[in-house]
C-alpha cells in the first residue's frame, strides 16, 4: 500500500513537470515584454507614422528576417496543401495587425493590452459553433464574467473612444485568427505559418499603408521598422515555444505580465496614468480565460 502511494505520487510530479517549468515560464514573460515593448514603439513612431504604415514596414522586414531562417532549417514555406485556409488566415491576420496597432495609438497601452485579452473570449465561443464543444456550465460563468470585465474595462459610463472600439474589433479578428491556425498548425510548420502570414500580410497592409503614406527619410526610422519585425517575431517564437512545452493553464496567468509591462511602459514614457479599474478587471480576464482553457 505504501509503495502504491509513494509510486502514483512519483506519476504526479512527472505530470506536474511535463505541464509547467521555469522554461516555459520565462519564455511566456519574454514573450509578453516583446509585445510590450512592441506596442510602445509603435505608440512613440505614431507621432511620425501612422499604424497602418508601421504595420506594413513591421510585415516587409519580416518577410527579409524569416528567409535566412527557413533557409537554414531547409523549409519550403509555399509547399502546402492548405493555402485556402493559408489565405484566409492572413486576412484576418492582416485586419487584425492594422487593427491592434492603430488601437495602441489612440488608447492607453494598459487599455488596448486589457481588452485583447478578450480574445481567448471569442475564441471560445467560436470554438462552441465551429468545433462543436461542450462547455461545462462554469466556462460559462468564466464567459459571462469575461464580458462584464471587458464591459467595465472600455467604460461605458465615459465617453468610449474610437481606439476602444478599434481594440474589441482586433480581439475578434484575432480571434477568428486563432480557431484557422488551430487547423493550420495539425499539418503545417509553425515558421511556414509565420512565413505564409507575413508574405501575404505585406499587400494587404500595403493598401492602408499608402493612404496615409510618408517615406522615411531618416536612417533612424528604418532601424525602428527593423525593430518592430524582429521584437514581433521574437514575440511570437517565444509564445509559440512556451505553448510547446507547458500547457496553457500553466502558463496562462503568466500572460498577465503584458498587462503589467504595458502600464509601466505607458507611465514612464508616454506619462500615462496607472489606471487601478484597468488593472484589476484585466486580472479578471485573465482568470476568466484559464478557466476556459482547463478541462
Amino acid at each position: 500500500m505504501h509503495n502504491f502511494h509513494k509510486n502514483t505520487r512519483f506519476e504526479y510530479l512527472i505530470k506536474v513537470k511535463k505541464t509547467f517549468s521555469l522554461k516555459s515560464v520565462l519564455f511566456i514573460l519574454i514573450s509578453s515584454f516583446c509585445f510590450s515593448v512592441l506596442g510602445g514603439l509603435i505608440k512613440y513612431l505614431s507621432d511620425y507614422f501612422h499604424a497602418f504604415e508601421q504595420a506594413f514596414f513591421r510585415n516587409i522586414f519580416s518577410i527579409i528576417l524569416l528567409i535566412p531562417i527557413l533557409a537554414w532549417f531547409k523549409i519550403n514555406p509555399l509547399k502546402t496543401k492548405k493555402q485556402k485556409l493559408l489565405i484566409i488566415r492572413s486576412i484576418f491576420g492582416g485586419i487584425t495587425m492594422i487593427l491592434l496597432f492603430w488601437s495602441y495609438t489612440l488608447i492607453p497601452l494598459s487599455q488596448a493590452m486589457a481588452i485583447s485579452f478578450s480574445t481567448p473570449l471569442f475564441t471560445f465561443i467560436g470554438s462552441v459553433f465551429i468545433f462543436k464543444e461542450q462547455p461545462s456550465k462554469n466556462k460559462y460563468f468564466a464567459l459571462l464574467f469575461g464580458f462584464l470585465s471587458v464591459i467595465v474595462i472600455i467604460r461605458p459610463d465615459l465617453t468610449i473612444e474610437t481606439g476602444t472600439y478599434v481594440a474589441l474589433f482586433a480581439a475578434i479578428t484575432h480571434a477568428i485568427t486563432a480557431l484557422i491556425v488551430k487547423q493550420l498548425t495539425q499539418t503545417e510548420s509553425i515558421l511556414s505559418i509565420m512565413f505564409f502570414m507575413v508574405l501575404l500580410m505585406t499587400p494587404i497592409t500595403a493598401f492602408p499603408a499608402l493612404t496615409v503614406w510618408k517615406t522615411p527619410n531618416e536612417i533612424i526610422f528604418i532601424f525602428f521598422f527593423i525593430c518592430l519585425a524582429i521584437i514581433g517575431t521574437l514575440g511570437n517564437y517565444f509564445w509559440t515555444k512556451s505553448i510547446s512545452i507547458s500547457q496553457m493553464t500553466s502558463i496562462m496567468p503568466f500572460d498577465f505580465s503584458k498587462l503589467i509591462f504595458a502600464i509601466i511602459i505607458g507611465h514612464y514614457f508616454f506619462d500615462e496614468k496607472i489606471d487601478i479599474i484597468t488593472l484589476v478587471f484585466g486580472c479578471g480576464l485573465i482568470l476568466c480565460n484559464l478557466m476556459l482553457v482547463r478541462k
